[in-house]
């Protein structure tokens, strides 16, 4: 029995995430990948299952980390837009490729990541109204209003990532990004008319 080699599986992974990068996911060719990887075409399919499988492990530790800080540093009940803003600089300057990947890739895989990502920001958002505004919560009478303010943040932050910046640019600009959408959000809720 032969081994599985994390060299090969990596060299397969550099070699995939180019080709995704380039051709996108719908035009991206597996055989292209095992030539630039230098290993067989059969080879390919002993570490992965095919090329929705191969995709899925390119973009996963983006989608990973992505979801993981939002979880875990969007909080705004200990809200800092600088160390948030910091943390998504970081991890999407960790994963250029990966991002520019799911962005032109599969446009299911993208929607999917997106429609998750609006949910998680959504429920962020409204578990701070319930925490922070109180009294004025009644005042949002929209039962969409947590989805479309999380929709227009991440339309926005990918905006503000297509530009080619360097990291510290970017750390700016998104925490800019960050206090416009989140910043005194429970000033706001007060304004509201009844």
């Amino acid at each position: 029995m032969q081994y599985l080699k994390k060299d090969i599986k990596d060299r397969i992974l550099a070699a995939a995430i180019e080709e995704f990068k380039l051709n996108g996911y719908a035009n991206a060719s597996i055989r292209n990948i095992a030539n630039n990887a230098e290993i067989s075409l059969g080879n390919i399919y002993r570490y992965f299952t095919n090329k929705e499988a191969l995709y899925f492990a390119v973009i996963n530790p983006f989608m990973e980390n992505f979801r993981l800080a939002i979880q875990t540093k969007l909080d705004f009940t200990n809200y800092n837009p600088s160390e948030l803003a910091s943390h998504i600089a970081h991890n999407l300057t960790e994963y250029a490729d990966e991002f520019i990947i799911i962005r032109q890739g599969n446009t299911s895989h993208y929607k999917t990541f997106i429609d998750y990502l609006v949910k998680l920001i959504s429920e962020k958002i409204n578990e701070y109204f319930t925490y922070s505004v109180g009294a004025n919560s009644h005042k949002v009478t929209n039962p969409l209003i947590c989805e479309a303010i999380a929709e227009g943040f991440l339309v926005s932050l990918f905006k503000v990532l297509s530009f080619d910046e360097d990291t510290a640019v970017l750390e700016q600009n998104i925490c800019e990004l960050i206090v416009f959408y989140f910043g005194n959000i429970q000033n706001r809720f007060a304004n509201f008319v009844e």
